[in-house]
């Protein structure tokens, strides 16, 4: 449960603290319905599934648990975690971004969405656009399209993994400690939750 728990708390945040950065921080998020029209086939490399079989899938409804309560009181998160900034900054996607920012068939219960890692999907979840940035960085997704930087999306490396994967994230100002901190091995969870585009 601990490394669960780590997982989910940590593969949240990176995605909230990476997507503003991308400078298409005015995109909006379009929830998981929004990428899964294309990444459900299994043509396609059934990313959807891949993200409804992983941890991050139940990041927001862990936070609910008993476990989930007991260790946020470690580090002096009192009441409930799914109301606490401290932990939604880690188990949702795009917390603390703008209401208008969020399409309307966003759902906050859906936890660690795809657009926590590859940034607010607006701009660039059409067919056309995928395409043109798949013609331009090929398909090892070096992040290389002038596309995908113009419409926001983001290539994660182990930087942006470790944006959530860490001690301690800072959010607004304040240091919260990550109650569940193991140390991260990048190549080993990179493996665990790949989904490549065949």
């Amino acid at each position: 449960m601990k490394r669960f728990f780590t997982v989910l708390c940590l593969a949240a945040v990176a995605g909230f603290l990476t997507a503003p950065s991308t400078g298409a921080a005015e995109n909006k998020y379009v929830g998981i319905s929004g990428c899964a029209k294309c990444h459900k086939k299994e043509k396609q490399g059934a990313q959807l599934k891949i993200w409804q079989d992983s941890k991050h899938a139940e990041a927001y409804k862990a936070l609910g648990t008993a476990e989930a309560k007991k260790r946020a009181k470690t580090v002096g998160v009192t009441g409930d975690p799914q109301k606490s900034e401290a932990c939604l900054i880690c188990h949702t996607t795009g917390y603390g971004s703008p209401k208008s920012q969020f399409d309307k068939k966003f759902k906050i219960s859906d936890g660690v969405q795809c657009e926590s890692c590859h940034g607010a999907g607006e701009k660039y979840k059409k067919k056309k656009i995928m395409k043109a940035i798949f013609d331009e960085s090929g398909r090892d997704n070096k992040g290389d399209s002038p596309t995908a930087k113009k419409t926001g999306l983001i290539f994660p490396d182990e930087n942006t993994c470790k944006t959530c994967h860490a001690k301690e994230i800072t959010f607004n100002g304040k240091t919260y400690k990550n109650p569940s901190y193991e140390e991260f091995d990048f190549k080993k969870r990179q493996d665990e939750i790949k989904h490549p585009v065949p």
